[in-house]
């Protein structure tokens, strides 16, 4: 079989040695052509090889996949995907992890069983099985009917991974990363986004959160349990909406940096202006993916220097 049908050759009567010299060049140039195509397409969805790793030893990274949350951290070379944002991101998310040369993933995380966090989780666990999958305890009335949720079931049971339902007190290990799961403590709400899975990422004396789309009521538990929330990064929850970052818990988390994932021009005007003023109150080094892009927070435990680099800035 040819590529594009079949091709037409010239004719040339007058040698027939070169005839078959061009039948012979244009046979050899199509066989190329269709294995380069052939390796992109199977490349863009294979896990790296083990060869480049992330630079720094302990790495966040929030990935510009539009609207939705992805977030990929890195601890000593061992890799937690958090979220897949919606169906349409995950060759995006496949082919970021390729770039970072991620060979296999120690955990995926989905945070609730909204789209815009799950939607490319099903493609992302069918090329890197994972050793474990988390997602938060929830009451089975309030999880979705939907495509989406069955094809991220189906691909998790399918993957042989560890699958678990993790609540307030959890906790677990990524590499040198120490992470304990602050909410939720029930496995009710009135949504889904106040039954976010919330996770605090510790590192040596480096702290992050990562806040799926917690909204203020689940805020609210997790500061009735007193615990210790001050991070130097924080991933702002529901994408910036004025219902989350309550001037309580920015007290208490004080963060340092502040990344929000949403995409350029959405319907519902994320990143709201209240939050933006809020956070504003406690850092000027506030990054939202849909003005610079993927945003990369690294620290360095041996100097413990800190720092944010986006598509479009370093700091």
């Amino acid at each position: 079989m040819t590529l594009f049908g079949r091709p037409k050759l010239p004719k040339i009567p007058e040698d027939p040695k070169a005839k078959n010299k061009i039948i012979y060049a244009v046979v050899v140039v199509l066989l190329a052509v269709v294995a380069l195509i052939s390796g992109r397409l199977h490349m863009e969805y294979k896990p790296a090889s083990g060869g480049k790793q992330a630079d720094a030893p302990f790495q966040v990274h929030v990935l510009d996949i539009g609207q939705g949350d992805s977030i990929l951290v890195i601890a000593d070379g061992h890799a937690m995907l958090v979220d897949g944002g919606e169906p349409a991101a995950a060759p995006r998310i496949l082919r970021y992890l390729q770039e970072k040369g991620i060979s296999k993933l120690d955990y995926v995380a989905a945070t609730h069983a909204h789209a815009d966090h799950i939607g490319g989780l099903a493609e992302v666990i069918k090329a890197y099985p994972p050793k474990n999958i988390i997602e938060p305890v929830c009451a089975g009335e309030l999880l979705p009917v939907t495509s989406t949720y069955e094809a991220y079931l189906d691909a998790a049971e399918g993957s042989g991974a560890r699958f678990r339902a993790l609540r307030s007190g959890d906790r677990f290990k990524v590499g040198g990363a120490r992470i304990t799961v602050l909410a939720p403590d029930t496995d009710t709400a009135q949504d889904l986004n106040n039954l976010s899975l919330v996770l605090r990422v510790q590192y040596g004396d480096c702290t992050c959160l990562l806040t799926g789309d917690m909204e203020m009521p689940e805020e609210e538990q997790i500061l009735a349990h007193k615990y210790d929330l001050h991070a130097d990064f924080l991933k702002v929850g529901h994408h910036g909406s004025e219902s989350s970052c309550s001037e309580a818990f920015l007290a208490a988390v004080r963060p340092d940096y502040a990344a929000i994932s949403c995409g350029k021009d959405n319907d519902y005007g994320h990143p709201h202006k209240e939050t933006l003023n809020r956070l504003h109150a406690y850092t000027d080094k506030v990054y939202v993916t849909a003005k610079q892009g993927d945003i990369v927070f690294r620290y360095d435990p041996a100097t413990g220097k800190r720092s944010i680099a986006t598509d479009k800035t370093t700091s």
